[in-house]
């Protein structure tokens, strides 16, 4: 399993597909003999045409994951292109690859890496090449210069990046310049260095993946600049024009391991730090056997009232004062299961499948605690480094077990391990959550009955009188036997005439809050309603089943409510919405007492779809940078539109104001959000519609 540097900033997109620069070795078999323009051009145009010579023919029909399907593997900073380029072409010798018109930006200095290509003898290149240029007027004279050491293998081909903030710590941490290593001897200078502050990173062995991030794998070897050999990495000051020297880099070997294998070494680091320090969380990318090249510790110290987040890479590790979470405090257990037996519980709880379904699956691995909160306080923490490997998953849950819940004493539920299996491309997500120390699955999904009856014991902690007023199935979608495992339950009080939302993961809650709108009367649903799996049956044999089998990506939306844009909004039904990316929705009425079905698709018998809430399919989807979100109001209304993340915690908020019948629509671009699933929500008065978007950057 390959893991991401998924800096913003180790990005670099297709449109870089001109290749530039550089230095070559003599003994090189297949490498980059020269380019156009050189390294350290300034005035280049912004139309210009560039080109790159190999030392032998390019085997064109090579393909790299970025730019996607391209022959040649890049990277690029920064990546702010005016647009694609016009046209690639070839030498008749297929030694010189010309892009026509980068469609470059004005005044900007950019970094340029030819990452890999084939020959057609079948060689990779023998190193990575580098080129710095520029569209403004000159470039700056400062200079970073030192060794790259690799004990028991050569520096040669390693990448040295300066970045304008800790990779290791901040999320906003971009590569301003940089150098690929050019011998043996390890010895590196960067020309053209702005002025200003950076820490210095080597990495050697790597690629660009789909997303044109850089990747690390087994045999990568990665290493930063640290002055005092405190595992803190250390930063470096440049003004105008001046050279620093001595900078010097020790990278290490990357390895799969598992979590166990190197705690001992993190534990001893942390306690030498501070000797009451203990583990509160640990997180990585997992593989299906619960290796990962990536970890990172959280350890925090009552006496110092201060956590520390440590950062191991096979043999490599750093330290960062970063918190691990916010208000987390809590020891793990010493007894936490290793992430090698939790993978094997989750690969055959549904994990495996889910890979053999997805082909660009891959799964995220978080120990810690789950302390029950309100949806208000409930949060999805990114306090990954920049340099983060593909940590974009991890979850930060809340969660605490109220009294009386499930028979459970008042306090927290034990350590888990949060397992999240995701598909980019298809937006798809698996999450399991397994007791860290029991190995027992505490969130199988489950129908609406039981979770329904869970959440009515937090429910009542807010309002005794509470009663069920609406189950939602709209996080994760309803297999064909009624399950899911995402419930939101809504329920009202009468003493408070207000609606409470509870949010149930299999039979467990993980937050509850205000859902976000006033309750049109008392109405709340009948005690004898007849269970999902029942209901759905009904759907399926009516069509569902046939519209699962015929299309793609399907996922199927639950509710059970009133009917409140239905001739009789006395009666409940269940409603079933079945989306696909190949075919138009199809929706089935259920009655949620008789088992009946009401009606088929969107003109029921009754000619009502002007009077329902639409939430049409977003257009691009996936996309990027933005989407269109299409909508149609029954009547004259307060609506919102909001962003939800894959954790139901509210993101963005597109629309909230009161709006005329008919149809509308909103743009939604977001903003330092990480590829990947998104809820869109429509609220108008008390119908809600939501529909799934995938963000890819």
């Amino acid at each position: 399993m390959c893991t991401r540097f998924n800096s913003p900033r180790f990005l670099f997109i297709l449109t870089l597909s001109s290749v530039l620069l550089i230095t070559t070795l003599s003994f090189a078999q297949f490498s980059v003999v020269s380019s156009v323009p050189v390294n350290g051009t300034a005035g280049v145009d912004t139309a210009a045409t560039f080109s790159i010579t190999f030392s032998n023919t390019v085997d064109t029909s090579a393909h790299f994951p970025f730019p996607e399907d391209f022959f040649i593997n890049l990277l690029l900073y920064p990546d702010s292109l005016i647009g694609s380029p016009d046209s690639i072409t070839m030498s008749p010798d297929l030694k010189t690859v010309y892009i026509h018109n980068l469609h470059l930006a004005e005044n900007t200095q950019y970094l340029f890496v030819v990452v890999n290509a084939v020959s057609q003898g079948g060689d990779s290149l023998d190193m990575p090449a580098s080129l710095v240029f520029s569209t403004g007027s000159s470039l700056p004279t400062g200079q970073v210069s030192g060794t790259v050491s690799y004990p028991g293998n050569t520096p040669a081909g390693a990448m040295v990046g300066l970045f304008d903030a800790n990779p290791f710590s901040e999320e906003e941490s971009d590569p301003k310049v940089g150098i690929v290593v050019p011998a043996p001897d390890g010895n590196y200078t960067i020309d053209y260095v702005p002025a200003g502050t950076y820490w210095v990173v080597g990495i050697k062995d790597f690629y660009v993946d789909r997303w044109g991030e850089i990747e690390i794998r087994d045999g990568s070897a990665l290493g930063s600049y640290d002055a005092n050999n405190d595992l803190m990495p250390d930063s470096v000051t440049v003004s105008t024009g001046s050279q620093v020297s001595g900078i010097d880099i020790s990278l290490s070997k990357v390895f799969s391991q598992t979590a166990r294998d190197p705690f001992p070494m993190v534990e001893a680091s942390a306690q030498s730090w501070a000797s009451d320090a203990a583990a509160i969380g640990l997180g990585g990318d997992l593989d299906e056997t619960g290796n990962s090249l990536f970890w990172q510790y959280g350890f925090y110290s009552p006496s110092l009232m201060e956590e520390r987040t440590w950062i191991i890479a096979g043999n490599f590790m750093a330290i960062t004062p970063t918190a691990w979470e916010e208000n987390d405090t809590t020891a793990l257990p010493l007894n936490w299961l290793n992430s090698d037996t939790v993978m094997t519980i989750a690969e055959a709880a549904g994990g495996s499948n889910f890979r053999q379904q997805y082909s660009d699956a891959d799964s995220y691995g978080f120990l810690g605690y789950l302390d029950f909160t309100s949806k208000e306080n409930a949060k999805r923490i990114e306090t990954q480094p920049a340099i983060r490997l593909n940590i974009k998953r991890k979850i930060s849950i809340t969660h605490a077990l109220p009294a009386g819940f499930n028979g459970a004493p008042v306090g927290q539920l034990p350590a888990v391990w949060y397992i999240d299996y995701y598909s980019d491309t298809s937006g798809h997500s698996l999450n399991i959550v397994i007791d860290a120390v029991t190995g027992e699955i505490l969130n199988t999904p489950t129908t609406a009955a039981p979770a329904a009856q869970n959440a009515l014991a937090v429910a009542q902690i807010w309002a005794s009188d509470a009663k069920l007023w609406g189950v939602y199935g709209n996080w994760s979608s309803v297999d064909s036997d009624g399950t899911t495992q995402w419930w939101n339950c809504v329920y009202y009080s009468p003493s408070l005439d207000s609606l409470q939302m509870v949010a149930m993961q299999g039979q467990y809650p993980m937050f509850y809050g205000d859902p976000g709108w006033t309750a049109p009367d008392t109405l709340t649903l009948p005690d004898l309603w007849i269970d999902s799996d029942s209901a759905i049956a009904v759907a399926e044999a009516a069509g569902g089943a046939t519209y699962r089998q015929t299309n793609d990506s399907v996922f199927v939306q639950a509710e059970l409510t009133r009917w409140w844009y239905g001739p009789d909004p006395s009666k409940s039904v269940w409603k079933f919405i079945y989306y696909s990316t190949t075919a138009p929705d199809e929706e089935y009425l259920v009655d949620a007492v008789n088992g009946n079905l009401v009606s088929i698709g969107d003109d029921f018998q009754s000619g009502l779809v002007a009077h329902r809430l639409r939430l049409f399919p977003s257009y691009p989807n996936p996309f990027n940078p933005a989407t269109q979100i299409r909508y149609h109001i029954p009547r004259a209304s307060k609506v919102e539109i909001a962003v939800y993340n894959m954790l139901g915690q509210k993101i963005s908020v597109l629309v909230n104001r009161k709006q005329t019948a008919g149809e509308h629509e909103v743009v939604w671009k977001p903003q330092g959000l990480a590829s990947g699933p998104y809820l869109i929500r429509l609220q108008s008065g008390n119908q809600q519609a939501v529909r799934k978007v995938v963000y890819m950057k």
